[in-house]
């Protein structure tokens, strides 16, 4: 059996929870598992059915517990101290039973006389009452007991013969005292020792255990029980089972004689959260009950935990097969991990799914999609999407809010960022720190460190406590701006109200020295942070050798990558990147060559930033074959160039002449839907006037316009000329209005001179336009005195 094996070799060696014997094949059907099957096959058969199968016999080692029950203890009721008190306890089931109201506990004037034991030897006397139920709690609770003291052993009885008394009438009344009974100190097992005791003789209900497990979960109250041949019902195991550590739950899974599909989906959900989806797919193989939408729920969120998109859909899908229903919990799971991938328009389609099915869309799935468009960027989706939320009446709660606020801030769009909060505070949302720190942490970002501080000193005012990373987002935006002593004042702040500063308010105060270039105190800083007992991480490495490449002291960077690496902290492709940056921004090209090297030995794979460094030194030096020599040492590497590295590519192969080359990439670009930089574009059509392929120049142009790029006048000029005058003339003329300048009837020809003034004519049979554009660097300035016209007839031109 899968969960005995599983427990022994978890106890043994926490070994996985795999079965020995061989599983079966699973047909494609069974989707959302393939990647476990023993099987390859594309068959279109249905899904395998489950609950169909009876529920494996008990094995010997599974029925130790109950096979020679141990017999219930006699019941020995305590004899009275005197005569006083076993009349006493007469007096007190006389009056009860005598009492004109049958609910309520009549008068009892010698209540200061009573003691448990009284209320002990009384309790037999009144199992005949028709509503002792309802008086057996008042009647215990005439003993009170003073907290964290023990009570005494008669009245742990009277408790224990109490629920017997109660759970044969009324189970409700029989889970009060019970409550009750376990609110004592622990340790309970002398309560549970005198509930056992008491069974018998009572002629209790076997329930009473059922109700005693649930008010007091625990393992070892469950096997004391079975020891007796008690088999409390799923519905009382299960709490105890999903308060058990794994290997526990496992242990004490296999044990259990009746189990539900809760319990299943108890174990599923413990295995999916310590990251074991392969032994919860085994055990969701080995159901003998049908699954419902939770258990497929607990595998879709553990799939989506893991990233593994393609499976968690195949899932739904074989659910949906199953007749199971998704509701808004599998569903969201889905569309959480297709918005964290940027896929927010296939969540849509998840959504309209959702309608369709007529499943409700709650706030968690709004809430979800306008995440996906904050992150992607989409502020014009996002505002429809919540205005959509708040028209159809949901509870746009403080998460729903700071999400919006976040994506906002994120955009730029701090005025609105501000709008939104302010409504959030006339709705009388509970807006905690978070909220206030992500409206700061967005001002900081853009450098509006008043407004910044504006929010924090009202943060302040309304009694939100900032917290740590309150201070790190406003540390940050001081050291962006250079003020480190303003930065440090803030930390010492921090300090003095109790918060440790942790490793990102380091990094942060690391990142802004690095950028106001005292790299000495940066480096000093990284010790200190050391010596207060927080370890450096891979970010607060990776800064400094950023900023030691950049200043051009590269041996030190090496240094501390060295000791990165001693430090077992490992360093991230970023660092790499860093460093390779460093060493062609240097020229030591060579050197960088041979990190590339040192990395590809190490197993480290590098990625197209990598290789774009390299591939970009060449290309200046114009040595095309080693261009060459490293972008195929990318493509053997699988590493896929991105749009820097064609955009490189295509300057450096213009810039040697190699116009099939050129355009080799070019065409590959666009076809991978990547977008050619307007230095690029440029570069393309100048080599094309060059080699006279002025048609070919002319499509770029137009290309290039209508990506909204803006052409170097020259090009503008050679393509326009080229090809086809007068729409050049219609171009200029318009920016020459824009300017002020008015067309004049002048006559000259068409011409180049020293300072590149680039003119075009035309002319009509009565007007004679002119243009000239005269290009200085970077800046374009338009000269009347130096305008040259060309006139001539329509015809000649």
């Amino acid at each position: 059996m899968l969960l005995r094996r599983a427990a022994t070799a978890a106890a043994a060696a926490n070994r996985s929870l795999y079965l020995t014997r061989a599983r079966v094949p699973r047909r494609a059907g069974a989707a959302g598992r393939g990647h476990a099957t023993a099987s390859t096959s594309t068959s279109s058969s249905p899904p395998r059915r489950r609950g169909n199968r009876r529920a494996p016999p008990a094995s010997a080692e599974d029925i130790t517990a109950t096979a020679a029950p141990r017999p219930f203890p006699d019941y020995h009721p305590p004899r009275p101290d005197s005569p006083a008190d076993d009349d006493l306890a007469r007096r007190l089931a006389a009056a009860v039973l005598a009492s004109p109201d049958p609910v309520s506990l009549p008068p009892l004037p010698f209540l200061s006389h009573l003691r448990p034991i009284h209320l002990l030897l009384a309790l037999p006397l009144l199992a005949s009452h028709p509503h002792l139920a309802r008086l057996l709690l008042p009647l215990l609770l005439l003993f009170p007991s003073r907290p964290k003291q023990h009570p005494h052993p008669h009245l742990l009885r009277c408790f224990a013969v109490a629920a017997h008394l109660a759970a044969v009438r009324d189970a409700g009344a029989a889970r009060a005292i019970l409550v009750r009974a376990v609110r004592f100190p622990s340790p309970h097992r002398h309560f549970v020792e005198h509930f056992i005791s008491t069974y018998k003789a009572f002629s209790s209900n076997p329930a009473s255990f059922d109700i005693l497990l649930q008010c007091l979960p625990s393992a070892p109250l469950l096997r004391r029980l079975r020891q007796y041949g008690i088999s409390p019902s799923p519905e009382a195991c299960n709490p105890v089972l999903s308060r058990l550590p794994l290997d526990e739950a496992i242990e004490l899974f296999q044990e259990l004689p009746d189990k539900n599909v809760c319990s299943y989906n108890i174990l599923l959900k413990a295995l999916c959260s310590a990251g074991r989806l392969k032994d919860a797919l085994q055990l969701f193989d080995e159901m003998a009950l049908p699954p419902d939408v939770v258990t497929y729920g607990i595998l879709i969120h553990g799939y989506c935990a893991l990233d593994d998109l393609d499976n968690a859909v195949k899932l739904l899908d074989e659910m949906v097969a199953r007749g199971v229903e998704p509701n808004a919990t599998v569903y969201t799971s889905v569309i959480a991990l297709l918005c964290e991938k940027g896929r927010v328009s296939d969540s849509l389609r998840v959504v309209e799914d959702m309608v369709q099915r007529k499943v409700t869309l709650d706030e968690a799935v709004y809430t979800t999609v306008l995440s996906g468009f904050c992150s992607k960027g989409d502020l014009a989706a996002a505002r429809r999407w919540f205005d959509e939320m708040q028209k159809k009446g949901l509870a746009t709660d403080r998460v729903t809010y700071t999400t919006m606020i976040s994506g906002l801030c994120q955009a730029g769009e701090l005025n609105e960022a501000e709008r939104v909060f302010q409504g959030m505070l006339a709705r009388r949302l509970d807006v905690d720190e978070v909220t206030y720190t992500v409206l700061i942490d967005g001002y900081c970002k853009r450098g509006k460190m008043v407004d910044a501080f504006r929010v924090h000193n009202e943060m302040v005012q309304r009694r939100v406590t900032p917290n740590v990373v309150t201070y790190t987002a406003l540390c940050d935006g001081l050291c962006k701006q250079g003020d480190i002593q303003a930065a440090n004042e803030l930390l010492h702040e921090m300090c003095n109200k109790g918060l440790e500063l942790n490793t990102c308010t380091y990094n942060s105060l690391i990142n802004g020295l690095c950028k106001a270039g005292n790299l000495e105190q940066a480096m000093r800083t990284m010790v200190d942070m050391d010596t207060a007992g927080i370890k450096p991480d891979v970010y607060t490495y990776t800064t400094l050798v950023d900023a030691l490449c950049k200043s051009g002291e590269l041996d030190r960077a090496q240094n501390l990558l060295q000791e990165m690496l001693d430090k077992e902290i490992k360093p991230t492709i970023v660092t790499y990147n860093v460093l390779m940056n460093g060493f062609c921004m240097l020229g030591r090209v060579e050197g960088g060559k041979k990190l590339l090297e040192w990395m590809l030995e190490k197993n480290i794979r590098p990625n197209a930033a990598t290789y774009n460094s390299l591939l970009k030194q060449y290309c200046i030096a114009n040595n095309m074959k080693s261009t060459t020599e490293i972008y195929k040492g990318m493509c053997t590497q699988d590493v896929a160039p991105n749009e820097n590295t064609y955009n490189i590519l295509i300057k450096g192969h213009c810039k040697a002449r190699n116009m099939k080359e050129a355009l080799y990439f070019h065409s590959e670009m666009i076809e991978k839907g990547f977008r050619l930089a307007a230095t690029s574009y440029n570069a393309l059509i100048r080599l094309l006037n060059k080699k006279k392929k002025f048609v070919e120049a002319r499509k770029l142009f137009d290309e290039m316009r209508k990506e909204g790029l803006t052409a170097e006048p020259d090009n503008c000029v050679q393509c326009e000329h080229k090809i086809q005058i007068h729409p050049l003339l219609a171009m200029l003329s318009l920016q020459l209005r824009q300017h002020g300048v008015l067309p004049e009837n002048v006559k000259a020809k068409w011409r180049w001179n020293s300072h590149r003034i680039v003119g075009a004519i035309c002319m009509e049979k009565k007007v004679l336009a002119f243009i000239t554009y005269l290009k200085s660097k970077m800046v374009v300035r338009l000269r009347m005195t130096m305008a040259l016209a060309a006139a001539a007839a329509a015809a000649a031109l």
